[in-house]
This record gives C-alpha cells, sequence and structure tokens, in this order.
C-alpha cells in the first residue's frame, strides 16, 4: 500500500492512481508470486482466512523468494508504470471489465476498476504476469 500511496504522487489525480496501482500490486502478490487462483480466494475470504493464508505463503519455500517488480517513467505526456511478478500467469482477459457473474463476489473487480476508473490504458502482457498502466497527462501538466 505504502508503495502504491508513493507512486500516486506523480499523478494529477493521486487517490485514483494510488487505488488502481493498489489494485494491481495486490494482483501480482495474491495472485501472482503466491499463486492463489480466484476461487481460493473467494472460499478464504468468505472463511476469514485470507491473512492467514497468505502470512502462510510468504513463508513457504516455493513462494517466499518471488518478487514484484515495478517499474515507473514519464514517456512524453504519459506516465507509465509497469508492475511484473514471478508467478504463472493467468488469463486476465476475464477481469478487464466487470462482469455481471462476479458482481456479487467479494472480490475480482481490481482489474476492471484500474483500467476503466483509474488508468488510460490497462495492457497485461505475455503469460499475464505483466502489466503496464497508463496515463496520460492533462495537457497543463506537462
Amino acid at each position: 500500500r505504502a508503495l502504491a500511496t508513493l507512486l500516486s504522487q506523480t499523478c494529477p489525480d493521486p487517490y485514483d492512481a494510488s487505488l488502481g496501482l493498489w489494485e494491481l500490486l495486490l494482483n501480482a502478490v495474491e495472485h501472482g508470486n503466491l499463486g492463489l487462483s480466484y476461487e481460493e480466494k473467494g472460499r478464504l475470504l468468505k472463511e476469514r482466512r485470507l491473512d492467514q493464508e497468505i502470512q502462510s505463503r510468504l513463508s513457504d519455500p516455493r513462494y517466499a523468494h518471488r518478487q514484484v517488480e515495478v517499474t515507473f517513467q514519464r514517456l512524453g505526456p504519459s506516465l507509465v508504470f509497469l508492475i511484473t511478478d514471478e508467478g504463472e500467469g493467468f488469463d486476465w482477459t476475464r477481469y478487464l471489465d466487470l462482469d455481471p457473474e462476479r458482481a456479487f463476489h467479494a472480490h475480482g473487480r481490481g482489474i476492471a476498476m484500474a483500467r476503466h476508473l483509474c488508468f488510460t490504458q490497462v495492457t497485461y502482457r505475455g503469460r499475464g504476469n505483466s502489466v503496464e498502466a497508463v496515463l496520460l497527462l492533462p495537457p497543463s501538466a506537462g
């Protein structure tokens, strides 16, 4: 959360940027590096055991060494954030938009929120373990 807040200070609307970055970073850690599936997260949230499982996986030798890399740069009129995890990747296409079938789930909206509310563009690369979030700056921000 602290990293999302720090990076968001470079943006015209830090609150929205922080929300979007937090969602993408959380996705990279939970689903990417720690290998939690959508279904597992839903079950763990229902059982109120998500935090416990995250702590367990953070100390598990299969996951403990994994890191998330974040790069940030200004390219012309845009801010570009690249977030890459060491996970297996996933089918991100299901999560780009809000899905009515998942509307009442306790999770599963972060990527769509980042894409539609926080950034100009959100693009996944390769196998889905790398995401680029682009924010087009207003002309007065130059």
